[in-house]
């Protein structure tokens, strides 16, 4: 069982800022959210966080919308299908999880077991999606209630559920828009997942019931915190950090997708990366999409490397992007998985 320090029988603060859909850019204010209910059933898995741990991470502010969106799209789904192989790489890793991207952050995180979940995107949108998934598992008592619930003749009953949940009109219609874009191909995403996975027999959130118990009561015990934020911005990461370093956790397992292929390493990415509190356990894990031969599903590789590692590569001065990193990559090419574990030639120099 992960147990709080100094436990106290308290709910999380979510944020949500209210979105216009006319101009999904120009929105006001965070405005503070309804607060889950505490687990209160024999047996949870997870305590509730002591308040000290939802005032800290509750204080992580929102970088601005982006200027546009990559592809000028919503990622509602990932289209990554191998995410098995971080599997051994992130398993009962505890503490932080910083995740991009949308349904891919629940499977890990039921192999990674964090005390805290970060689900981070700069698209509002996907952030709203969030807020969506907490409200289906909070209502689902079973994978298979929760996969359901994704069908279009449950669409009218999640509408009630997101409107119990988040009177405020503006967030109500926030998190619909996400949910009623969105639900079709997280239906469809859903499934997919069940049959591969069952395929290859792995154990996911989405069939195993202790899974599945363990990401609902990240929600439950008020320990998932979506927002939006850049990874090159200059406050949501740093806020990030601030409050893992406020409660005392490592960031464990940092998931980027393969976000890093749409920037150079810049000053702030740097120093944003560099100020998350990692220790000898810490792992970074992220999707290149180069299609070499040993792409494990024909559109990735699935690369690991540990904090430190990346952290000397970006004390590296010469590191101007993620393929300086991937350059140094060591492939199985039997099952597309990279690792990365040179370092760079100043490292014995970098302070």
């Amino acid at each position: 069982m992960i147990k709080a320090f100094g436990m106290a029988a308290v709910v999380a603060v979510f944020h949500l800022p209210s979105v216009g859909f006319e101009n999904p850019y120009d929105t006001p204010e965070p405005q503070e959210l309804p607060r889950p209910e505490t687990a209160t059933a024999p047996g949870n898995a997870l305590d509730p966080i002591p308040e000290s741990w939802t005032e800290a991470f509750a204080a992580i502010r929102p970088d601005p919308h982006p200027e546009k969106l990559t592809r000028d799209s919503h990622y509602w789904i990932s289209d990554e299908r191998r995410h098995d192989l971080f599997r051994n790489a992130i398993e009962n890793q505890g503490g932080i999880f910083i995740g991009l991207g949308t349904d891919q952050n629940y499977l890990m995180a039921g192999w990674s077991r964090p005390e805290i979940l970060i689900p981070l995107d700069f698209d509002q949108m996907i952030v709203s999606l969030h807020f969506a998934y907490r409200v289906i598992f909070l209502n689902a008592q079973t994978p298979q209630d929760f996969i359901a619930l994704w069908e279009k003749g449950n669409t009218k009953k999640v509408k009630g559920l997101i409107a119990a949940a988040y009177p405020d009109p503006v967030v109500q219609k926030s998190v619909f828009h996400a949910f009623k874009r969105s639900r079709r191909l997280v239906h469809a995403r859903l499934r997919r997942v069940v049959r591969s996975y069952g395929r290859r027999g792995i154990s996911t959130y989405l069939d195993d019931m202790a899974q599945y118990r363990f990401v609902t009561d990240l929600f439950k015990t008020g320990r998932v915190f979506p927002v939006r934020g850049d990874l090159t911005g200059k406050t949501t990461v740093r806020d990030v950090a601030a409050a893992a370093l406020k409660v005392g956790l490592p960031i464990r397992t940092l998931y980027l997708s393969n976000a890093e292929q749409y920037f150079k390493y810049s000053k702030d990415f740097r120093q944003n990366m560099l100020a998350l509190p990692m220790d000898d356990a810490s792992v970074v894990i992220r999707t290149v999409g180069k299609k070499t031969e040993w792409a494990a599903d024909g559109l990735y590789e699935y690369v690991i490397q540990s904090g430190k590692n990346f952290s000397a590569w970006l004390k590296y001065p010469k590191a101007y992007a993620v393929w300086t990193l991937v350059q140094k990559r060591r492939v199985d090419k039997r099952t597309g998985r990279s690792e990365i574990t040179a370092l760079p030639p100043n490292a014995a120099k970098t302070p």
